[in-house]
């Protein structure tokens, strides 16, 4: 089993890529970063940014806060113009083009000086989610650092037995699902309980077959209300009334699912990549080196299938400290870093080169999955309306679920009540 403390052979301070930082180790200067304390704890608790002072000279002073107390932190720092920090952890799930205005635009620093390994090494749906407008042209307002897409949990063992392949697409997850199903263990699980964890799982299933949850770029208008979006939920429904995923699924969110695959009662689970570990621990999971990981079931013609969630670092606009943040977010965010984040704390990677090395290959399970799935990861709306979405999706899916309506009927009425939020 991985050991999430190992280190990696050789890898000292020295070695820790730098990108030939522009700030002289003699001077002495400050740099304040507020960030959550699972982004603090990948660094190993301030290791890496102890490197990055003995590189630079510069010292980086962290505050965290959890994730419902960071983001109005950082709004209220922005309305208040407070230099207070110069560098954000800004997550996509507070991410809005609202705050573009106190974030200073990245774009002059990536041309004066790139991030080692180019702008082409982090998948271009996750550096699309902090681009306002989100297109291809927008400027960069964040560079990702704790960015990934969910992947397939399902249990080698049981496919390699019953002589099925992983699934690729959706009517090889349901059939592998229905021959996996048996006494004491369900084919799958998913998280069917109502409010935003909900959604997000059945967008799990409609976006790899050419669903979006609001109309892009803008994000103005529903467009889950689709066949691909009525297919996905379709499925999910079909799956509870055969028996094919755990009677309480209505009420599950991502601890009861991880719980019912870990604890052998599913056999497989499309779940977030970083919960890996919680599989692999002998001590508490039934199912340790019993695990296959592999990319989300897509179907033929979808490119851009997996959304991408996560963090990434943004600067404030009217920090006096601009030039250091910047060497800060390029240390922080280079391959070596990732990796190390990723080898000792299990840190999701936001590099696609990290995620295809070798030394990643070895000690972290996902490590193929990841590499195949990253470059067809895809932005999620851009819309501060965004938590009554979900609410709005969330009531219509779980009458779905249990029964009381058709999808086709609930996705309409989802819809026109989405666009109403959005008028």
């Amino acid at each position: 089993m991985f050991n999430r403390r190992q280190t990696l052979s050789g890898l000292g301070a020295a070695a820790l890529s730098l990108a030939a930082p522009r700030i002289a180790r003699a001077q002495t200067k400050t740099l304040a970063w507020v960030t959550h304390p699972a982004i603090l704890a990948a660094t190993g608790d301030g290791e890496l940014l102890r490197r990055f002072q003995a590189a630079t000279g510069i010292t980086v002073e962290a505050t965290t806060f959890p994730t419902e107390a960071l983001g109005p932190r950082i709004q209220a720092e922005f309305i208040a113009r407070s230099a207070a920090f110069d560098v954000m952890s800004m997550a996509d799930a507070f991410w809005t083009s609202s705050l573009a205005r106190f974030v200073e635009p990245l774009d002059s620093y990536i041309q004066a000086a790139p991030p080692p390994g180019g702008m082409a090494d982090f998948s271009p749906g996750m550096v699309q989610q902090f681009r306002v407008p989100q297109t291809a042209a927008g400027p960069i307002m964040g560079l990702p650092q704790r960015v990934s897409v969910s992947l397939l949990y399902y249990r080698k063992d049981l496919l390699e037995a019953a002589g099925l392949p992983v699934p690729a697409d959706f009517a090889a997850y349901y059939a592998a699902a229905a021959k996996l199903t048996r006494e004491g263990m369900t084919g799958s699980v998913f998280q069917g309980l109502q409010g935003q964890a909900g959604v997000l799982d059945w967008y799990e299933f409609a976006a790899p077959r050419g669903a979006d949850l609001l109309a892009a770029p803008d994000w103005k208008k529903a467009a889950f209300n689709s066949p691909a979006g009525i297919a996905a939920l379709e499925l999910r429904r079909r799956m509870i009334v055969e028996g094919l995923v755990n009677p309480g699924v209505l009420s599950y969110g991502f601890d009861d699912a991880i719980n019912a695959v870990a604890q052998g009662k599913a056999a497989s689970a499309v779940l977030f990549s970083a919960y890996w570990p919680r599989f692999e621990d002998t001590k508490t999971s039934k199912v340790a080196g019993r695990m296959g990981y592999a990319p989300v079931m897509r179907e033929t013609g979808v490119d851009l299938a997996y959304p991408a969630r996560g963090w990434a670092l943004s600067m404030n606009r009217v920090s006096a400290r601009k030039e250091m943040a910047w060497e800060f977010i390029r240390f922080l965010t280079d391959a070596p870093q990732q990796l190390w984040m990723a080898l000792n704390n299990g840190n999701p990677v936001s590099r696609i080169s990290v995620a295809q090395s070798p030394e990643l290959a070895r000690a972290v399970p996902i490590a193929g999955a990841l590499a195949a799935a990253l470059p067809h990861a895809k932005i999620m709306p851009n819309s501060p309306a965004l938590p009554r979405v979900y609410d709005a999706i969330s009531t219509q899916l779980g009458a779905v679920l249990a029964g009381n309506k058709p999808a086709a009927e609930a996705l309409a009425e989802a819809e026109k009540a989405t666009n109403a939020l959005l008028a």
